[in-house]
């Protein structure tokens, strides 16, 4: 079920009054709900749901006893294996099968058939780092099933995130009860609800025909029209993926509850390490805490340290799809970080750590480092490494300089996307003040036009024909 789509806002509807109108059953108002949610996507995938998290909160339960190392083993084995065999058990029998030229996976086989969950990604990250946590007593087990069964399951960030960990959102799904009504927060919830679906509605989906008619046409692309694909696809991306994470955020708060921020302007990175602090920053904790740390962080030299990089991020690509490409991209910025790494320690031998005081400086990285992931984008993007390569070697060629005419509105657009992205940061550096001029140098008859406007261009374009967010297929 999408956020923005009629069959949402009702369930959201119904859900919000009886949530507020009986406190001592909001528990139970969620489970139905969390279920009703995803049960659209097919009843079968939440079988397999509630019985992964009956089996994890099993194991969870028994973390404070003699097997609690059997247990922790047990819950994080199976996660992994629902996991790998939804997502990965094609992928991994086909590059067998290019490797000892033996087929292994026939036409009609039923692996053929194999749908992949939705949300399966998110959700399993989210289980294995309750169960880490729990057992290195860094958090206490839910009380409840249903409590569990809530706190992995909240249809606010279920299918695309933000990876909630347990020492966030467990306390507030124990405290349920206690919450009250906040007209504030609510307020807070549907200002980031409706800047999600503009996002949606009016940037990624605006921008989605564009990105595929260029991305269609392969081989056929010049080194310039490759460029202003790649630019196009990663405000597409943007704008999707943060849609979705800002309308997570908007749920939470109308519940109540207080969601991760995911995104932050990350197109304004100078370099990789901060990218990965302002794009999908729950999932970059998540590789750091527990991927990166327990192979050894930068606890055991520079050159392990480089190792464990590379490897964190080569695991981050395999997340996000069974492809090479997926994998080539994670590697691809797990070079970058190391590359930063040095460069920022050649830079301190050399005594120029004051460049990064210069605007010129800033703006500069800025510009290049976005490039440098527009790169990146391709992998990202493109069917199968052959296609990627090819796309990427004409970008880098000299025949980028021969830019058509035809391509200028697209370069017009893409301008205003960045600089629409520099006023975002400025937005929402500055919410709280503007927020309190809007309340007070405008009365409440010209605000409620202006929010009646808004929500009358959502509910006309919510009629029309709703596209997926990206990141579900992840």
């Amino acid at each position: 079920m999408l956020f923005h789509t009629p069959e949402f806002a009702g369930l959201l509807v119904v859900t919000l009054i009886l949530y507020y109108a009986f406190p001592n059953i909001r528990i139970y108002v969620l489970t139905i709900a969390n279920m009703l949610f995803y049960g659209v996507a097919g009843l079968g995938n939440l079988a397999i749901f509630l019985a992964i998290t009956i089996f994890c909160y099993i194991c969870s339960r028994n973390m404070r006893g003699p097997y609690s190392r059997l247990f922790i083993w047990l819950g994080v084995c199976v996660s992994l294996a629902n996991l790998i065999f939804f997502k990965y058990i094609v992928f991994f029998l086909h590059t067998v099968e290019r490797l000892v030229n033996i087929q292994l996976v026939a036409q009609d086989s039923f692996l053929t058939t194999i749908v992949l969950p939705i949300g399966i990604s998110f959700y399993t990250f989210q289980v294995i780092a309750y169960m880490v946590d729990v057992y290195q007593r860094k958090a206490e087990p839910a009380t409840t099933l249903l409590n569990f069964w809530v706190f992995i399951s909240f249809f606010a960030h279920l299918v695309a995130g933000p990876i909630m960990r347990s020492n966030e959102f467990m306390p507030q799904i124990e405290a349920i009860r206690s919450i009250k009504f906040d007209v504030r927060k609510f307020k807070m919830g549907v200002a980031w609800l409706a800047i999600g679906l503009m996002k949606k509605i009016w940037m990624a989906d605006y921008l989605a025909p564009y990105v595929n008619d260029y991305f269609a046409r392969g081989a056929s692309l010049t080194g310039a029209e490759a460029w202003m694909a790649s630019y196009m696809f990663a405000f597409q991306i943007f704008f999707d993926f943060a849609a979705y994470s800002e309308m997570a955020v908007g749920l939470g708060y109308m519940f109540g509850m207080t969601l991760a921020v995911n995104f932050r302007t990350p197109y304004l990175s100078t370099n990789p390490t901060e990218f990965w602090r302002r794009w999908h920053i729950t999932l970059s904790s998540w590789i750091m805490q527990y991927i990166y740390i327990p192979l050894g962080g930068s606890r055991k030299g520079r050159v392990r340290q480089y190792v464990n990089l590379f490897i964190a991020m080569a695991i981050s690509g395999i997340w996000h799809g069974a492809a090479w490409t997926y994998v080539v991209w994670g590697m691809f910025h797990g070079t970058l970080l190391i590359l930063h790494k040095l460069y920022m320690a050649v830079k301190e031998k050399l005594g120029l750590k004051g460049l990064d005081n210069s605007k010129i400086y800033y703006v500069l990285s800025v510009l290049i480092f976005f490039h440098i992931t527009c790169i990146g984008w391709v992998l990202f993007r493109v069917n199968g490494m052959h296609n990627a390569t090819d796309m990427i070697r004409k970008m880098l060629s000299p025949e980028v300089f021969q830019f058509q005419g035809l391509l200028f509105p697209y370069a017009y657009i893409v301008a205003f996307l960045f600089l629409l992205h520099i006023g975002e940061y400025f937005l929402f550096k500055n919410a709280a003040k503007l927020a309190e001029g809007w309340q007070k140098r405008f009365p409440a008859p010209v605000r409620a036009v202006l929010y009646t406007a808004i929500i009358a261009f959502l509910i006309i374009y919510l009629k029309g024909e709703q596209s997926t967010f990206i990141y579900f297929q992840f």
